[in-house]
């Protein structure tokens, strides 16, 4: 038994000198993606994710505080005038009372504050999935911007080319000047749509460093590639999973099971409450010659605290009834908009999903075909000019549409994930 338990030691050992630990660590810190990295530095930093969760909290530590007895009230009286008793002057008076609500009501009271706190933790959730959807919608923007700053100054080098052909061809007297100006436009067009890309992406970087707290400056890398992600969700099943995990949708059905207890209690406020005190009272000695001279004394209370004001109570209970009303409505409408958004983001997808395939097998390849067809035949006098430049837009857009739909079909797959109220 003790050999093979020393076998196993050193099988354990040498499965350990196989893979040292900072192998195993690296290995590990490749497999998180950048944009991974991204989600879990927002949802530790974000402030606004802070706030929520500190409501919650805020919310679920006043639980104790409602669902308990109120403080018991202490007394003390002087008697600045002598009240004589038959015992002698009373000098001092202790007190203490304690109000003591209808049974029930404490009770409600908790589980109001309970439902409350959960509504909370719902949204905390929700804002949550907010950050995580705006990470993935600007860092996705953030790359297709990269790729149009990429198409357009590789247009940029083409336009460069392409005015060099066109100014041997007018030294050569092949062709006019008007294709030399005409190169030259669209080359100043294709600079001003460059800059723009660069301003527009210091936007995305500003929206960026915010989310995920960042100091202002912080530059941003952004992504060299994005992996189209697989879909196979079926519409249903995309219904149910958002009736089981929308947030929106829980913290709706959670202000309903509130509003039931809020009637409740308001029901209970017919009924009265109650206090209960003892006073003890410090009598002076050796005023009189009976025997119980200086005797201290010592009373009960109990009161009922009437709920005598009718009216108070009716509108109570109504404003109550009314509120419980409206949380139902408030579901419901929820539930619909859940509903539809889901059906729309649905048929988003799986239209995004056929345009990329559609870019990526047919549209890309043919316009880079015949754009090298027209870059040939024109270097060689087979076609004019305009003819070779719409082929080159028509690339440039066709590239450019190739990576907006990705880019929106990854949108569409993050938005989908926050109407749902869960990963996919």
């Amino acid at each position: 038994m003790t050999n093979i338990r020393l076998a196993l030691v050193l099988c354990v050992l040498g499965l350990f000198a196989l893979y040292p630990a900072g192998e195993v660590y690296a290995e590990n810190s490749r497999s998180v993606s950048v944009l991974d990295s991204l989600i879990a530095e927002a949802l530790a930093n974000n402030p606004g994710i802070q706030a929520s969760y500190n409501n919650w909290k805020a919310a679920h530590y006043r639980i104790k505080q409602v669902s308990v007895l109120p403080d018991p009230m202490m007394r003390y009286t002087y008697f600045g005038e002598t009240l004589e008793t038959k015992v002698g002057p009373q000098e001092h008076k202790y007190g203490v009372s304690q109000k003591v609500p209808f049974p029930g009501k404490l009770y409600l009271e908790g589980k109001m504050q309970s439902k409350r706190s959960q509504i909370l933790r719902e949204k905390y959730e929700a804002a949550r999935r907010k950050v995580v959807k705006d990470i993935k919608f600007t860092y996705y923007d953030i790359y297709w911007i990269d790729k149009a700053i990429e198409i357009t100054e590789e247009e940029e080098g083409i336009l460069e080319s392409l005015e060099k052909v066109a100014q041997r061809k007018y030294e050569s007297n092949i062709n006019p000047f008007q294709d030399v100006i005409k190169a030259q436009l669209e080359l100043s067009k294709v600079i001003d749509k460059i800059l723009l890309l660069k301003k527009r992406r210091k936007s995305m970087e500003a929206r960026m460093n915010a989310l995920l707290n960042r100091p202002k400056a912080t530059p941003f890398k952004g992504a060299t590639s994005v992996e189209s992600s697989s879909f196979d969700y079926s519409l249903e099943v995309l219904h149910e999973l958002a009736g089981e995990n929308r947030q929106e949708l829980t913290a709706a059905n959670l202000g309903i099971e509130r509003a039931k207890y809020q009637r409740s209690l308001a029901a209970l406020d017919y009924l009265p409450d109650f206090s209960f005190g003892f006073d003890y009272i410090q009598i002076g000695e050796d005023t009189t010659a009976l025997n119980d001279d200086g005797k201290d004394g010592w009373s009960t209370t109990f009161a009922v605290h009437v709920p005598i004001w009718l009216d108070k109570q009716v509108a109570q209970v109504r404003e109550k009834e009314a509120i419980l009303n409206a949380s139902r409505k408030n579901y419901e409408d929820v539930k619909n908009n859940v509903a539809y958004e889901v059906e729309d983001i649905y048929y988003k997808i799986t239209t995004y999903r056929d345009i990329v395939s559609l870019y990526k097998t047919a549209l890309v390849p043919q316009s880079e075909e015949a754009f090298n067809a027209a870059r040939t035949a024109y270097e060689t006098g087979r076609v004019d000019f305009l003819n070779w430049l719409d082929s080159e837009r028509t690339l440039l857009q066709t590239r450019l549409a190739y990576y907006r739909a990705t880019v929106d079909y990854e949108k569409s797959i993050a938005y989908l994930e926050r109407v749902v109220g869960k990963d996919l």
